[in-house]
């Protein structure tokens, strides 16, 4: 007797236990599908020890009607058999997602429709099912002495047998289903072993592998075993095998996702303790308080007062979560001291990081704060570059650096070593015996470079950021404790994920600081270049000039020039390749040689071919202009050109009619010692000459069109008797209406002459 209550209070503890465990590992993450299936295991492995131990209850309590109350227990016992699909969703989703889940993470619910066929089976068909009686009204319609009645009494008889055969086979062999499933997730837990794992991750799927393989085992012996042996154990030994197998199965999982969620034992239990706790309280108070006051009333009212003790429940039930939120945040201030509590204090010092804008400020207070924390020997902080430098004499510097980037998370220097693949036969890590420290430290020294250094710290946790590791931080031995903690490390990954927020800012404050000097640069570049062009157009007797040029950047490498020397006026309008900076000093140059060519003002085919041959010899192949030359001698009236790759100027006639300049010769910066031709042509009263480029016609406008040189050229024919600054501000607006905001491809200039007499 007394051994069944020993063994009563075991299967109870063990579920409480587990059924904890499943609530703490959800409400540590309610969005994790990792911790969604792993709540889902627990649960179902909690269900067969609580009813295991109320069976037994039972048995020795229970003196009338404990056949009643055992078949009610034996009822939901198979409700934990659930346990069998959640193992294989678990193994879907941990410690990897499978690529399987892909496939039916929206239909993952099908893993448990054979179990839930196979509980209403047993349920509401098994033993409730007379299939003779079913069919026994069929025969009474007939001659009972008839065909009609003997065939369907015999057929009833038969479907009867069958069905019997049915349920039994369904009952006995379905174990071998659960087994299956079992083994399934084995073979997929197995599959993720041949990944690139981190030692810490690799060892609890080895715990993983073994608690399932003690499950299959226990389960074997519990349902397989008796079948094929042709013997039954005890109820209470089946029993016993099956409590374990759950509890062996449920365990070993528990422990894997406390361990690879950084969830400390100590802290668990203490929180265990004090929901115990809450629970106690609340319960005292409502027997204490609530079952009195509704005595009270019904004695003297004479009233049924359960819809009054339901709503007093349902008020608790309320009042209870907000409550034991509370008293969890007065126990962490009063049970882990505060002012040396390692959680606080990191917590402080990643508040700190949010102020420093300086990495070896970063690295200083790191430093000096985590040696006092962990009373740690030696600590450093040291940035990937400082690593990489020396990855010539180094052949494992790389290597140390993209492995911390994989495992992403603290690592002690024992898995460091067998994540870069150091340990040998004689020191590698098994769950028992583990190495001695001055095992490990012989098998350090023997170790390469850069990886010895890092080995000789006891803890190294990678500062990982945009996937890649960007420094590391190292703690050495601790002077008063043998080891970093689970929490400790866990404290430490949520330090190293501030610090690498930290850099992140730093870079983004020293960009936005670069981006202003730039700024600054270009637009002093900017008035540079506007002094490049000319302030004002030249007042002539007989024209009108006007000029515009507008960058599409901040500089650009559009170009337009006047130069007076009485009694000609010389035009110049270029186009340099590309925009921006590299343009823009093109640009300069460009101009620079133009204006040390004005001895020639008048010959416009030496002009251009000097400029061709200096872009030949001082530009790179990739570099070039297209330029317009052109030479007005203002007695004559007479125009001389010469074009050298540009848009094709266009001269409007008094009158609107529109004339095309459409010879071109090579474009600048190509072909040195190229025969460039000149033209000449009469400049008449009234007459205009426009010349642009082409960032006017590839103008784009809202439904991608450009604008073209036909809207153009109907556009000058309309403005015929026009002053050139209207002329110049006409095509500016119509382009500007007619371009989409933002569209701006190119730089865009527009010089336009005009003979008034």
């Amino acid at each position: 007797m007394a051994t069944l209550s020993y063994l009563a209070s075991f299967y109870l503890v063990c579920g409480i236990i587990i059924f904890f465990l499943a609530v703490t590992i959800l409400r540590h993450s309610m969005r994790s599908i990792v911790n969604w299936s792993t709540a889902l295991v627990l649960l179902f492995a909690g269900f067969g020890p609580l009813l295991g131990a109320l069976g037994v209850l039972l048995e020795q309590t229970l003196k009338e009607g404990t056949y009643l109350f055992q078949g009610l227990v034996a009822t939901f016992d198979y409700i934990w058999e659930f346990f069998f699909p959640s193992l294989v969703l678990f193994a879907l989703v941990y410690p990897n997602r499978h690529r399987l889940w892909r496939y039916i993470r929206r239909f993952a619910f099908i893993l448990f429709f054979p179990h839930l066929f196979h509980l209403i089976m047993l349920v509401f068909l098994l033993e409730r099912v007379d299939p003779v009686r079913m069919f026994k009204p069929l025969s009474d319609l007939g001659d009972q002495s008839g065909f009609a009645a003997t065939f369907l009494t015999a057929f009833s008889k038969s479907f009867g047998v069958l069905m019997d055969l049915l349920f039994r086979a369904h009952s006995q062999l379905f174990s071998l289903v659960n087994i299956a499933y079992a083994v399934f997730s084995m073979v997929l837990i197995g599959r993720s072993l041949r990944g690139d794992l981190a030692p810490r991750i690799r060892r609890q799927m080895g715990v993983v592998m073994t608690g399932l393989g003690l499950c299959i085992l226990t389960y074997s012996l519990a349902r397989v075993f008796p079948i094929f042996a042709g013997m039954e154990f005890p109820r209470n030994v089946s029993i016993g095998f099956i409590n374990a197998s759950l509890i062996l199965g449920g365990g070993a999982i528990a422990y894997s996702i406390v361990r690879h969620q950084f969830l400390d034992l100590r802290l668990i239990a203490r929180k265990g303790i004090l929901y115990v706790a809450a629970v106690a309280i609340f319960t005292t108070v409502y027997l204490l308080t609530i079952k009195q006051i509704t005595g009270f009333f019904q004695q003297f009212s004479g009233l049924r007062v359960e819809i009054l003790e339901t709503g007093f429940i349902i008020l608790f039930i309320v009042i209870f979560q907000p409550i034991l939120g509370r008293i969890e945040e007065w126990s962490e201030r009063m049970l882990v001291r505060v002012e040396r509590s390692p959680r606080v204090r990191i917590t402080n010092l990643s508040g700190k990081l949010l102020s420093m804008i300086e990495i070896n400020e970063i690295k200083e207070v790191v430093k000096k704060e985590l040696t006092d924390i962990f009373v740690a020997e030696r600590v450093e902080l040291t940035m990937e570059e400082e690593l990489l430098a020396s990855r010539d004499e180094d052949i494992y510097a790389e290597k140390v650096v993209n492995v911390l980037a994989q495992v992403g998370e603290p690592i002690s220097r024992l898995d460091f070593m067998e994540a870069m693949d150091f340990l040998d036969g004689n020191v590698r890590r098994r769950i028992f015996p583990r190495p001695s420290r001055k095992a490990i430290d012989e098998a350090v020294e023997t170790l390469p470079g850069v990886v010895r250094e890092l080995a000789r710290f006891d803890m190294i946790v990678p500062v990982v950021r945009e996937d890649r590791c960007a420094a590391m931080l190292l703690l050495g031995r601790r002077k008063h404790v043998n080891r970093y903690s689970t929490e400790e490390q866990a404290l430490l990954s949520m330090l190293a994920s501030q610090i690498a927020a930290s850099f992140s800012r730093i870079d983004m404050l020293e960009e936005v600081l670069e981006k202003r000097v730039m700024e600054e640069e270009l637009t002093l570049a900017r008035s540079i270049q506007l002094n490049l062009l000319p302030s004002s157009p030249p007042k002539l007797d007989d024209y009108e000039v006007s000029a515009l040029s507008m960058a599409s950047k901040q500089v650009g490498g559009d170009y337009y020039d006047f130069i007076h020397r009485d009694p000609h006026l010389a035009v110049a309008v270029a186009d340099v390749s590309g925009k921006g900076v590299p343009a823009s000093l093109l640009m300069a140059t460009l101009q620079a040689s133009l204006r040390s060519t004005m001895d020639h003002i008048n010959d416009t085919v030496e002009v251009v071919s000097t400029l061709n041959d200096v872009m030949c010899e001082t530009t790179a192949p990739d570099r070039f202009a297209t330029l317009f030359y052109g030479c007005l001698n203002l007695h004559r009236h007479e125009f001389l050109y010469t074009n050298a790759g540009h848009f094709f100027p266009v001269l409007v006639r008094n009158g609107g009619k529109v004339e095309v300049l459409d010879y071109s010769g090579l474009i600048l910066g190509v072909l040195p010692d190229f025969a460039y031709e000149e033209q000449r042509l009469k400049l008449k009263p009234g007459d205009t000459l426009v010349v642009t480029t082409d960032g006017v016609t590839e103008a784009e406008g809202v439904s991608g069109e450009l604008y073209g040189e036909e809207r153009l050229h109907g556009l000058l024919s309309s403005l015929s008797g026009r002053s050139a600054e209207d002329i110049k501000d006409s095509i500016v607006e119509t382009i500007n209406v007619f371009s989409k905001p933002g569209s701006a491809r190119d730089d865009l200039t527009i010089l336009v002459l005009k003979r008034t007499v």
